[in-house]
């Protein structure tokens, strides 16, 4: 089984929209949640997830399918961007090492690679 085989097993738990910046906000920093966004409603119990997708710059540069609780993020599966994609996108983002969001074009290559078979 491949490293995104193992991410199809998770495919219909991704919030497409989770960014880590909120996830950590959600599930990590129970005072600093705004009760009335509807859009990220704030952990109630020990027992919810978010799932989804990262870009990580701190090596070189890889799609990560993230699992955060409020224990903390556990890696589900993990496939490094194309070389020509991670160089588009280090240069986008200035060359800052870190945790990010999928950018437009890596999110239409991730969903591509995830429906081949």
């Amino acid at each position: 089984m491949s490293d995104l085989d193992a991410c199809k097993t998770w495919l219909n738990e991704v919030n497409w929209d989770m960014i880590h910046e909120d996830a950590v906000t959600m599930f990590l920093e129970w005072g600093n949640n705004n009760w009335h966004d509807a859009m990220r409603q704030p952990v109630r119990s020990a027992d919810e997830y978010s799932i989804y997708f990262v870009i990580d710059t701190w090596e070189e540069p890889k799609v990560v399918l993230m699992k955060m609780t409020n224990y903390g993020s556990t890696t589900l599966c993990e496939k490094r961007l194309p070389e020509d994609l991670a160089k588009r996108y280090l240069k986008s983002i200035g060359g800052l090492k870190g945790i990010h969001e999928l950018s437009p074009e890596i999110k239409e290559w991730l969903t591509a690679e995830l429906e081949k078979k």
